[in-house]
């Protein structure tokens, strides 16, 4: 049996109401926006709030490609699956998460003085690419929150052409792992429809 919980937290969390509330019990995943266009400064932001979370090894493979120029734009739609493009195109700014496979080149900035991080990395090209990706995901979750707390609605699609997109935007050694929707909510409907339940703490904890 599904069990559903759409109650209020606990009053004793050190984030107010309203914090918790656009960062997560009220944000949506919209696909109805405001017209207001998102700068990249409030991009900027967003990525030197996340870049703090705690990640393995303190790497950063998570690479961020916005969509601005029509032909980014386009490249992008056109890699998505057809039932995601009507949504996708509605967003006033199109991101595309992506990993980077060479993080570890970037180890005296992530990891200073770390005896053998760049050569254990480049050593084991498997282990490599499993933390791009993990690490990559990890950072998404990250990523959206920073959104959410400068405002924006953010809505994730999987469903899209990988190799094409490769191919069309990503520089040498990134993969798209992640296509985002970002904008302003719109006044009102914010196409997202009525919220679903989520399982409770009892189902998906358990202390052992």
């Amino acid at each position: 049996m599904t069990t559903t919980n759409l109650s209020a937290p606990p009053a004793t969390f050190t984030l107010d109401p309203v914090a918790r509330a656009a960062l997560f019990t009220e944000a949506r995943s919209a696909t109805a926006f405001d017209h207001r266009p998102v700068d990249g400064d409030v991009i900027t932001r967003a990525w030197d709030l996340a870049k703090w979370g705690p990640t393995s090894n303190n790497t950063q493979p998570l690479r961020l490609v916005i969509a601005r120029s029509e032909e980014a734009r386009a490249a992008v739609l056109d890699a998505a699956m057809p039932g995601n493009r009507p949504r996708l195109a509605q967003a006033p700014l199109i991101a595309v998460v992506a990993r980077d496979d060479r993080f570890h080149d970037h180890h005296e900035i992530v990891a200073p003085g770390m005896a053998g991080f760049h050569e254990r990395f480049e050593a084991n090209p498997q282990m490599r690419a499993g933390l791009a990706h993990s690490g990559t995901m990890l950072g998404l979750g990250y990523v959206i929150v920073a959104l959410r707390a400068e405002g924006l609605a953010v809505r994730p699609y999987g469903g899209f052409d990988r190799t094409a997109l490769d191919a069309s935007l990503m520089p040498a050694h990134w993969g798209a792992e992640v296509l985002l929707g970002v904008g302003y909510p719109a006044p009102g409907d914010h196409g997202a429809g009525e919220r679903r339940g989520r399982i409770d703490a009892a189902t998906g904890v358990r202390e052992l």
